[in-house]
């Protein structure tokens, strides 16, 4: 595609003319290792990070960690010493075994990047060469049983502090939620993309920002123009992200995704006037708009405002996290949203010494994951691309619903935790299928085992079709 090259073009010559400060970082591990990462969701709220995407830079959070270190000491170690290998100039950072007995075949896991449940096995890892002070190779990968090999976390950094560029296989999840993300997560498989994004913040109102490029999987039953017959292509995925801090306890955030392409030629005047007026570009039919003609729609949008708010009551810290989303627009109105999506989510770091809980709930409003310009709807690889909400529902179904997610970690001893995880999803009434509440439960056990986590799974529940399922898991994680 013209425009993806054109994109990677500027964005090269942009690092080529740059005043270099300090160079890239790798980043943090994303839904991948669950113990570390609920040591970050902790220090993320006590430490008041102002950071609404994920993965985390590695060299923002260990700039925030200090802020915990006579507070908290124990977590402060504990994420320090994990730090340390990121502060090498060659590491692996993360490799995992996981062998799997499933007695369902239709299960698609949250959040696992299209894996199924009835996969025998799977086999992931993590590392990366930094080459000098500007230029990191990060190498990784993904294979499990009955799927293709996932070039996950493979992609080159180079660029500063201020403007890091990453090109490749390089995973977003646009949102402060820690379980489900409407816009963008790990539900499907990370695209080739380019990314540029800062690590270190900017100004006192630490001002994070985050833009990328992808291109899509191939999709069948593209139709622009629907007196024509369908077409197969690539479309395109442009993210933009935009947050800051305007007081220490709030962080507010401002999120795009535009799918577009994929069967016709694409100018950057075109991807511009979309994004700044959609409605003329992207909604027809409204009256007194410019765009009559529905066969020129330029693609699918979605957009958010979220907000994280970083508390402490009677001494007890907690994050509350809001998502605010539209699919559309409202009336025609290029700022107002509709086809909604709300979230809320109320995350305890500490309930006591050993303990936290995580709650999520969403609502959804019709037609989100579906599209009348794209068959498949918003997916890469045949998999929904945003909340794992979206992967229950028939592809075409624009049927709207619930999620809701809860999650109790307790660290029972010093070298043994114990989660557990239970979600469910209903759906309003559809045309498409006689939709049940889903209900599932995930509890693992994991141990320390010599340099390594020993982790036990049971994974069990009752679809959306009413029908029974369990899933059992053995990993070893280094």
């Amino acid at each position: 595609m013209k425009f993806f090259k054109f994109s990677l073009f500027i964005l090269l010559y942009s690092i080529t003319i740059h005043a270099f400060a300090k160079g890239p970082s790798p980043y943090l591990p994303l839904q991948v290792e669950p113990l570390i990462e609920l040591e970050l969701n902790r220090l993320a709220t006590l430490a008041k990070l102002p950071i609404l995407t994920k993965p985390y830079h590695a060299a923002t959070v260990n700039r925030y960690l200090e802020k915990i270190i006579d507070s908290y000491p124990a977590l402060y170690q504990r994420i320090s010493t994990y730090l340390k290998r990121y502060k090498k100039a060659t590491a692996l950072t993360y490799a995992s075994v996981q062998l799997n007995y499933a007695d369902t075949e239709n299960i698609t896991l949250p959040n696992q990047r299209g894996q199924m449940a009835d996969a025998n096995y799977q086999v992931s890892f993590s590392s990366f060469w930094q080459a000098n002070q500007y230029l990191i190779f990060n190498a990784g990968g993904r294979y499990y049983d009955g799927g293709d090999y996932l070039r996950t976390n493979t992609f080159i950094s180079f660029g500063a502090d201020v403007l890091q560029v990453d090109i490749g296989y390089r995973e977003r999840w646009i949102s402060p939620f820690q379980e489900g993300a409407v816009l963008l997560s790990t539900q499907a498989k990370a695209p080739l993309s380019v990314t540029i994004s800062n690590p270190r913040l900017i100004t006192d109102y630490n001002i994070k920002y985050e833009m990328s490029i992808g291109l899509l999987d191939e999709q069948n039953d593209i139709r622009f123009d629907r007196n024509k017959a369908a077409v197969s292509g690539k479309p395109a995925l442009l993210t933009m992200h935009l947050s800051a801090q305007p007081f220490d306890w709030w962080t507010l955030g401002f999120n795009r995704t535009l799918m577009f392409g994929g069967d016709e030629k694409v100018t950057l005047s075109d991807v511009w006037n979309a994004i700044i007026d959609p409605v003329n570009n992207d909604n027809c039919g409204g009256i007194g708009t410019a765009l009559q003609n529905c066969s020129e729609e330029f693609g699918n949008q979605q957009a958010s405002i979220t907000s994280k708010f970083d508390l402490n009551w009677f001494n007890m810290p907690f994050s509350f996290y809001y998502e605010y989303a539209g699919e559309d627009t409202n009336n025609y109105t290029n700022y107002k949203l509709a086809n909604l999506a709300n979230s809320f989510g109320l995350f305890f770091p500490y309930l006591n010494e050993a303990m936290s809980l995580n709650m999520e709930f969403t609502t959804f409003q019709s037609a989100w994951y579906t599209h009348h310009i794209y068959g498949e709807g918003y997916s890469n690889g045949g998999v929904k691309m945003g909340h794992w909400w979206g992967s229950m529902k028939d592809p075409k179904d624009g049927v709207g619903g619930e999620a809701g997610s809860v999650r109790f970690d307790w660290q029972n001893s010093d070298i043994s935790q114990i989660s557990l995880l239970y979600r469910t999803a209903n759906f309003n009434n559809s045309l498409f299928a006689d939709y049940q509440q889903a209900h599932e439960v995930e509890l693992k056990y994991t141990r320390v085992v010599e340099s390594g986590f020993l982790g036990i799974k049971l994974y069990l529940g009752k679809n959306n079709e009413s029908e029974n399922f369990v899933q059992t898991s053995v990993s070893y994680t280094w």
